[in-house]
């Protein structure tokens, strides 16, 4: 089973209202739906093959690295100086500011499992088609929708990382590697970037028009629940021998 002490952070408060009540238990039930995936299940991953375990290292690459596209569109169609600076901040930590930038770190991880991806985002050698409808799923999804929808499913991406990320780190550490850069993980477990979306009138979103969130996020956390698992499918159906 997986192993739950990874979202200790985020922890039930019965007396919560209103949105904070939503998130809470929206965050529950996407653990909780992820616990059923075979990919955040340790027992299984830490028995993966040599070659399960660089499938995952280059599929996740396509999976997270195609963000900068929902971040351009956004930026290119936010209505305000705020909301472009709220995308600005997020772009920014994109590029690491003063450190590494995310796809730095990320290419730092991928050879710490001897995967060179360099190149990969050129190349695309492992974009593999269901990822790319993945991601442009996103994008036509975004098109297809008017700016309050767009934000509120921004935040709910933004939202996501926290959670995904602790599952995600938990997947590569059941590897047992003796030496391994998580610092990619680390950074986006730790992310504010959800607070920063809520600053951009979410709350009104939320006041005024509730069913719009509840909506929007579910469709978010179904989309992602659907990646994971054909991430999961792709890399169980390829138990070739090390």
């Amino acid at each position: 089973m997986l192993d739950t002490s990874i979202f200790n952070e985020i922890q039930k408060t019965d007396t919560l209202e209103g949105f904070p009540k939503f998130l809470q238990e929206w965050d529950e039930e996407f653990i909780n739906r992820t616990k059923k995936i075979a990919l955040f299940d340790k027992s299984i991953t830490s028995k993966w093959t040599k070659y399960q375990k660089e499938l995952f290292v280059k599929l996740l690459y396509h999976q997270r690295s195609h963000f900068d596209d929902v971040l351009w569109y956004m930026g290119n169609f936010a209505p305000d100086s705020a909301t472009k600076e709220m995308i600005l901040d997020n772009i920014r930590d994109e590029f690491g500011k003063g450190g590494r930038s995310h796809e730095k770190l990320y290419l730092d991880f991928a050879n710490c499992m001897g995967i060179d991806l360099t190149y990969e985002l050129i190349e695309e050698k492992f974009y593999l088609p269901f990822l790319r409808e993945y991601n442009r799923g996103h994008l036509q999804w975004l098109r297809d929708h008017d700016w309050t929808h767009r934000l509120s499913a921004f935040a709910a991406l933004e939202r996501l990382d926290n959670v995904d990320y602790l599952n995600l780190k938990n997947v590569v550490e059941s590897f047992n590697l003796e030496k391994v850069d998580v610092l990619f993980f680390k950074v986006h477990i730790y992310v504010k970037h959800f607070e920063g979306a809520q600053g951009c009138q979410l709350d009104q979103i939320w006041n005024e028009q509730p069913n719009i969130i509840h909506k929007v996020f579910n469709f978010i956390g179904d989309y992602q629940i659907e990646i994971w698992k054909k991430i999961s499918d792709t890399i169980l159906n390829h138990n070739l021998p090390d």
